[in-house]
């Protein structure tokens, strides 16, 4: 994973995303890992990064999608290997805000955070996990969704469409329950 830093003058809200526009060949939906003083975070793989390599400029359109709305006291992120980056910027943003925040990491580290499960109670529990993971989480827990494509990342194509919900518009956080019941779509 590469840590990108870009000057970006509108600060997204916790639980929107980019997209990498690939010189026209395609978008590419970025999770923010971060904002702050006029500059956004991103976590590349190594993939996109090669993508990105002795370019002079990139654009990315954004801040897009449904924010995450914090308010709330307590906090619980869920995240699987390096997808903890996805709701790094949503569970920073709450750290800030004086909300309490834990964090399960399965096959992943964190110091910047407590760590937390889901047998405690919090008002808000948040997870960026494999699509096989689902079934595992509360119904009432909202997942990033980075399995579904996404295309035009304004809802008008209709590509990442689950059930009645646009991800690129509606998420990229769904709520576990409207994904479980959808499964045949998922399925895809």
């Amino acid at each position: 994973m590469y840590e990108v830093a870009v000057l970006f003058p509108i600060k997204p809200k916790p639980g929107q995303f980019v997209s990498l526009i690939d010189s026209g060949k395609r978008e590419i939906p970025l999770s923010i890992s971060d904002y702050y003083n006029g500059i956004l975070f991103l976590h590349l793989s190594e993939k996109i990064y090669d993508t990105l390599k002795g370019k002079e400029r990139i654009l990315l359109k954004g801040p897009i999608g449904r924010p995450v709305d914090l308010s709330v006291s307590s906090v619980l992120g869920i995240a699987y290997q390096d997808l903890f980056f996805d709701i790094l910027y949503i569970l920073r943003e709450a750290k800030r805000n004086g909300i309490k925040v834990k964090v399960k990491c399965i096959e992943c580290e964190t110091n910047e955070f407590q760590i937390g499960n889901e047998t405690e109670k919090f008002d808000l529990i948040i997870a960026s996990v494999p699509q096989n993971f689902i079934n595992s989480l509360p119904k009432d827990a909202y997942v990033y969704v980075r399995w579904i494509k996404m295309n035009c990342m304004l809802g008008v194509c209709g590509v990442c469409e689950i059930g009645s919900k646009l991800v690129c518009i509606d998420g990229p956080l769904i709520k576990v329950s409207d994904l479980v019941d959808q499964r045949q779509s998922l399925g895809k």
